[in-house]
């Protein structure tokens, strides 16, 4: 441990004090969207051609020489999907020469007179992460940055939405570089897809990230003003009803819209958007669950309506504002709700029998009724201030402050004959959530070095308060049941002090990192004054390398150690009856998965897209697993603990290829073969199961005709083994059609969700568990062949095509 301290104390303290004089930069940019090219290969050559010197650009894109001699120079900019450029520079006796921006062209844009047919690289790839612009997933308009990320080529969504990538559940999302402390899937959900402009998966994150999240992270980028003055937006959904209700209970509602304004004027740039989205799905469960308990096995088959009611809007607010060419503040605010109310009606055959014998005991029907109700309130403040001292040191500080107001309630009622409530359950719940980062960084930079120290604060605190009422006859007259009834507090507490290395060559980018956490949980039950702490010191190393092996190829190698803590609802140990059948709890005393990845790769560039190939293997210690066992003859207990552990070794493929001027294709194939292993619950035996799973993405989009498109996208992931059992295969196909109107300023959209022609078994999921004393397995069917409208008006281009009046003398005299 000593050996680690001082080689962290080292790194960070090994600041160089005097940095070489810049003699020539520049910084590179995408030439549409203006956002900086990170990584570009920046070469240095001579009047005779011959290379000087050579880097590749920041994270911002910029790039420094230094010590350069009189004369005449090239300079040679290229990257992974776009055109190279070359820029002729003469040195005489100047200090410094900053040659501005340089302005890269996608592979394929032609120019002629003033008109720019453009074919924008909608993949890119650098050391830790892969870039995905969210314009290629049509199947994605009007729905929510989760619809976009489901299409990426490692990824993959469950019929319960639950995202992995490679594979992994566990996955941090990031927004605009900034954390949150909820979950993935709310927050993609709060994000409309139509203000995402790029996800980038980062494999192998660096050391200034978190270390959490054995998946990596999931950073979306939200649409910035990129023009002088205001642009609007406009974006407006409907469904048309449904095709195939299963004779739900109530018609399912589908209809949203979101409005996203950017305004840029010399300092100051602001970027805000609004959306709201009521998104209804019908469904139907069909289950088959029996238990063993000494001499008396019993079978409770079922079937009936699950579905959703749900909706979420928020508003999001962004701004920039350059006080002076050292100092630079940045806000940002996101407020949002969501709500989902879930209907299980439910009916049930219960018969009991004698193994031994297979005498009949008891037999009886029933049903059961339940609404589960989930709601909160969001909000998430942050500001960035950052303090430039000289052309080579930099200083940024930071405050992310976040509350979340989680309540909801699981109404649960069991009835004979249909007019004899033999139970009534009232579970209720409040889980307020308070959340601050703190973060101060100095970054040195030099020619082809790039130094980060930092300091980061994590801690968030949650309050539960969860009631549990129960009566034997009929719904009134309850009474708190204090087995199911408690109150927490949880309190998750990180410091963390890192060092990040990047050093440029000609045709290399070299990443080292180092970073240290003492992370401390206290988890305190309040209602029986029982306090379960957890403290823990750890190093997370992490190394990236990417070299350009020219012609168009690249190679990258990465290795990082990262870690997935436990959530308050893994730990909360105060027992839910979800529904009928089950008995959920969580596990105080859950330790963390700590997970080391490794993978290497090779890039492609074509002259219509690009193509990458990518091994990985992680070996994952603690890792977390949902199981069951028998609590009573017809409820199991599904709890939460931690195997031994588990592995995964694989690879994923993929890219995007134009293969005519009209017609282009997208797609991912992950691969990888999945062990794990360990004791469940109290079972002296270990338990192994394994085997290999892959998953598909692929997507086709033509543009035919004028102004008309077309595309298909399919998404696949097949049977997946878990440490008691097997989740089925899940698969989507999604159409779109669209028609753009008055020279794009108005775009029609037509998306065909879920399509099933036949009986594939589009959007449903089985999940079977068993054990020596009982058997369950559940086939989740969700709405199939939903049509949804989508309108989309850019406001800025309406405003010149119609050439609306404005003020000519008021303005003036305003």
């Amino acid at each position: 441990m000593i050996r680690y301290l001082i080689a962290l104390y080292f790194l960070l303290t090994v600041q160089f004090g005097i940095a070489q004089s810049i003699k020539l930069s520049g910084q590179v940019k995408d030439s549409l969207s203006n956002s900086p090219i990170p990584y570009a290969s920046i070469g240095l050559l001579d009047i005779d051609n011959k290379v000087i010197d050579g880097m590749m650009t920041d994270s911002l894109g910029a790039f420094r020489f230094s010590n350069i001699k009189k004369g005449k120079y090239k300079i040679n900019v290229k990257f992974i999907g776009y055109k190279q450029i070359h820029r002729s520079i003469e040195i005489k006796d100047q200090k410094k020469i900053h040659i501005g921006t340089l302005l890269l062209a996608a592979a394929g844009q032609n120019l002629q007179e003033v008109t720019i047919i453009a074919n924008t690289a909608t993949q890119k790839h650098s050391s830790d992460r892969q870039a995905y612009m969210a314009s290629q997933y049509k199947n994605a308009t009007g729905g929510t940055a989760l619809d976009i990320v489901k299409n990426l080529p490692s990824a993959s969504v469950d019929a319960s939405g639950h995202i992995s990538m490679r594979g992994n559940t566990g996955v941090i999302v990031l927004i605009n570089g900034k954390p949150s402390f909820l979950d993935p899937a709310t927050i993609l959900n709060q994000i409309a897809a139509n203000d995402v402009t790029e996800v980038e998966y980062i494999t192998s994150p660096t050391a200034q990230f978190d270390p959490d999240g054995k998946g990596g992270i999931i950073n979306l980028k939200t649409k910035k003003s990129t023009v002088a003055g205001f642009s609007w937006l406009v974006n407006l959904q409907a469904g048309l009803p449904s095709i195939d209700d299963y004779n739900n209970r109530e018609p399912q509602k589908r209809f949203g819209g979101d409005i996203g304004f950017q305004y840029n004027k010399k300092k100051l740039a602001l970027n805000a958007a609004a959306n709201y989205l009521r998104n209804d799905n019908a469904g139907f469960r069909e289950g088959d669950v029996n238990t063993v308990i000494g001499d008396r096995q019993t079978f409770f088959p079922s079937k009936g309506e699950r579905s959703f009611d749900k909706y979420n809007f928020g508003i999001r607010l962004n701004g920039t504002y350059d006080l002076s060419d050292k100092h630079a503040v940045s806000l940002g605010i996101l407020a949002s709700r969501k709500f989902q109310d879930r209907l299980a009606d439910i009916y049930y055959n219960n018969r009991t029998i004698h193994p031994s014998t297979g005498e009949e005991i008891a037999r009886t029907d029933y049903f059961n009724s339940n609404l589960q109700n989930k709601q909160g309130e969001f909000y998430m403040f942050d500001f960035n201030y950052e303090y430039k001292i000289n052309t080579a040191n930099s200083l940024q500080m930071g405050v992310i402050y976040e509350y979340a107001h989680i309540y909801g309630s699981t109404k649960n009622g069991n009835i004979e004959r249909d007019v004899d409530t033999v139970q009534w359950t009232h579970n209720k719940y409040k889980n307020p959530l308070h959340g601050l980062r703190l973060s101060l960084q100095h970054t040195w930079k030099s020619d082809h070095q790039e130094l980060s120290t930092g300091y980061q604060l994590r801690n968030d605190n949650q309050k539960g308060s969860f009631d549990y009422y129960a009566s034997q006859n009929g719904s009134s007259n309850q009474q708190l049941v204090p087995e199911f009834t408690g109150k927490l507090t949880a309190t998750n507490r990180v410091h963390a002090i890192f060092t990040q290395y990047n050093q440029q060559f000609l045709a290399t980018q070299l990443s080292l990192g180092l970073r240290y956490e003492y992370y401390q949980r206290d988890l305190y039950l309040l209602h029986n004054n029982q306090k379960y702490p957890y403290a823990i010191h750890q190093l997370y190393p992490t190394f990236n390398l990417m070299h350009d092996l020219g012609s168009g190829w690249s190679w990258k190698v990465a290795a990082s150690r990262r870690v997935q803590r436990n959530n308050n609802f893994e730990l909360n140990p105060i027992p839910e009856r979800e529904h009928s059948e089950t008995l959920e709890q969580g596990d105080p005393e859950l330790l963390p998965e700590f997970t080391v990845n490794t993978e290497t790769g090779l890039i492609k560039k074509l002259k219509t897209g690009s193509v990458f190939l990518n091994g990985y293997y992680q070996h994952t210690k603690n890792p977390i697993q949902r199981v069951n066992s028998v609590y009573a003859d017809t409820i199991l207990h599904r709890v939460f603990t931690n195997a031994d552990y588990a592995s995964r070794y694989g690879a994923d493929i993929g890219g995007e290829i134009r293969l005519i001027s009209w017609l282009k294709l997208n797609g991912g194939l992950n691969v990888y073969h999945y062990k794990i292993s360990g004791q469940v619950l109290n079972n002296q035996d270990t338990r192994t199961n394994q085997d290999w799973v892959y998953s598909i993405n692929a997507g086709i989009q033509a543009d035919f005709l004028k102004n008309w498109s077309t595309g298909l996208q399919i998404n696949y992931l097949s049977e997946k083994p878990t440490v008691q059992g097997m989740d089925s295969r899940f698969i989507v196909p999604n159409f779109n059609l669209s028609k753009a109107f008055w020279k794009g300023a108005l775009t029609a959209q037509l998306q065909w969700q879920f399509i099933e022609l036949g009986d594939w078994g589009v959007n449903e999921q089985r999940i079977t568990t068993y054990s020596h004393d009982f058997y369950t397995t559940t086939n989740y069917i969700y709405e199939k062949n939903i049509v949804l409208l989508n309108l989309s008006f850019n406001m800025h281009k309406l405003n010149k095509l119609f050439k609306l009046p404005k003020s000519e003398f008021g303005e003036k005299e305003f």
